[in-house]
């Protein structure tokens, strides 16, 4: 008992001489050939990056045999290092033990920085730290992600509409720099546009300027907005090389550009499509209208008039848009074309509120949208459908070929008899072939929602079909310039005309084939989701 007693105490005196060694960076060792003197090494060494710089500090040593601290630093593009020796200064407080150096004149480049401390001899050196630093530059990729203020811009006239960025902790000063109309040059504070705000909050970020009255730009001359910041790893304000915006800058919307294929092909990117328009009809969901501002010519903007809605279900699935900035796109082009109009049918696109509230304002004019007296139904076109007797109309699902709520209600001309395939547990795509018999010239296709029917029903209705035609029921080609979903009105009884391009009509098809998927309506008792459609008519014209 004696003996384990003993060991014990040995080995608890063992833990109290380790724990309570030395552990301060000077230290001395023993060996063969006598005491080893190790230096005292820099502490939490830290590295910054600054503007074509690096920051560099750390913690110094007490260790009196410590005269400098020796800094290295080398690049990958540099053959040697570059080194300095910096004396250490007198330490009488805790605070006297922090130091700092920066390293100028730097490259884009990854450095190699190493710190250490030497004696007076320089015979010994500490321990190095070592650290990677990249500093900033202005080839830095970091650079292209600060914003330049303004999003998007369009001459009108001799203003500019502008579409401001929000601000940011980081931006220090944000001007715009131009040359009026007057022959002198003039500034437009960025940052103080980005602030303004309409009454209910939201911001202002829509602009026409120059906000003088009388006082124009002269496109002729530069456009640059100079800035200055910081990026947020960065200890410098950064003076950014000024940026120059170019009148050639075009950032179309996807929805725009596919409203522009659909109605005059791809070829209008080569063409001369947008100097020449100067009446332009939206009638269904579009991002933004801000790209009718690259439209130098365009006189007149029509909203929702091929959407022929019936009178009860007039208010059903209207068309929508970002309603600030299609109210301060369209007065932007009110402001600078004194002959620009704009016509709706049944309130599409502008929600009452944010309406109201710009017109309060005063940001757009009551008298902005004028609303047509009368029905657009009265402006149905007038078309010569093709008679549908014989034809055959298979779909994809046997069960609804050519029966009951199958493919063939689809040519009966009746809205009220629906292609309803059944509901399936989760989504589907359906195909319906039409057979015409024979070849036939194609014009387009009227396109009815079931009619009449419930508020529910919707949940129903399509929003697009895929067209496709072909000459021998193998190979199909688009209908129209639309390769994909071909958008249609989605009101209870809604009737959409899908035109034909002009210079697609010269083909005689035999065969038509519609591409459609459903889409949620319902769920069981146990959650499961169902999925069905409907679609009222198809009739080719």
């Amino acid at each position: 008992m004696k003996n384990k007693l003993y060991y014990i105490i040995c080995l608890l005196a063992t833990w109290v001489v380790v724990g309570c060694e030395d552990l301060e960076d000077t230290y001395d060792e023993f060996t063969g050939d006598g005491r080893i003197r190790y230096l005292g090494k820099c502490m939490n060494v830290e590295m910054h990056p600054g503007w074509n710089r690096i920051r560099v500090i750390w913690e110094n040593n007490t260790d009196a045999a410590v005269k400098y601290t020796k800094i290295t630093w080398q690049s990958e593009k540099e053959n040697r290092p570059f080194v300095q020796f910096l004396e250490r200064k007198a330490v009488t407080s805790e605070s006297d033990l922090l130091d700092t150096v920066y390293l100028e004149n730097l490259q884009d480049a990854l450095y190699s920085v190493t710190v250490s401390n030497v004696t007076a001899d320089t015979s010994m050196e500490s321990i190095v730290e070592t650290r990677f630093v990249r500093p900033y530059t202005v080839e830095h990729e970091g650079l292209r992600s600060f914003s330049r203020g303004i999003t998007n811009f369009y001459p009108l006239g001799d203003k500019l509409a502008v579409v401001l960025d929000e601000d940011s902790e980081y931006l220090e000063k944000m001007i715009f720099h131009f040359w009026g109309t007057d022959g002198k040059e003039h500034e437009w504070d960025i940052q103080k546009g980005m602030h303004e705000s309409l009454s209910n909050g939201e911001r202002n970020y829509m602009q026409l300027i120059p906000v003088e009255e009388g006082l124009g730009i002269d496109f002729t001359k530069p456009m640059t907005v100079k800035r200055k910041g910081r990026l947020p790893e960065c200890i410098d304000e950064i003076t950014f090389v000024p940026e120059e915006l170019s009148l050639d800058e075009h950032s179309m919307f996807a929805s725009f550009m596919g409203w522009l294929t659909k109605n005059f092909g791809p070829q209008w990117e080569t063409s001369d499509v947008l100097s020449d328009l100067e009446t332009v009809e939206f009638d269904y969901n579009m991002t933004t209208f801000q790209d009718l501002l690259y439209l130098p010519n365009l006189k007149k903007v029509v909203l929702g008039k091929n959407r022929f809605m019936m009178a009860d279900h007039a208010d059903e699935n209207l068309s929508k848009t970002d309603t600030y900035k299609g109210l301060m796109t369209l007065q932007f082009l009110k402001d600078t074309r004194p002959e620009f109009t704009v016509e709706c049918y049944n309130n599409h696109y502008f929600d009452a509120y944010t309406k109201k509230i710009l017109e309060r304002d005063g940001k757009i004019s009551p008298d902005l949208i004028q609303v047509p007296a009368g029905s657009n139904l009265d402006l149905m076109p007038q078309v010569e459908l093709l008679e549908t007797d014989g034809w055959s109309a298979t779909c994809s699902d046997e069960l609804y070929n050519d029966n009951k709520d199958g493919a063939g209600w689809l040519l009966d001309g009746d809205a009220a008899t629906s292609f309803e395939p059944g509901r399936t547990v989760g989504a589907s795509v359906f195909e319906v072939k039409i057979d015409m018999k024979e070849a036939k010239t194609l014009h387009g296709f009227k396109v009815q929602q079931p009619y009449p029917g419930t508020t529910k029903d919707l949940v129903y209705l399509l929003s697009s079909i895929q067209i496709e035609v072909s000459e021998n029921g193998y190979e199909w080609k688009p209908a129209t310039y639309e390769s994909g979903g071909i958008t249609i009105g989605n009101a209870m009884g809604e009737i959409t005309f899908i035109q034909i391009p002009e210079e697609l009509q010269s083909r005689a098809v035999r065969h038509i084939r519609l591409t459609m998927a459903n889409r949620y309506v319902d769920k069981t008792n146990d959650g499961t989701s169902l999925f069905s459609l409907r679609l009222g008519d198809f009739m080719p014209y």
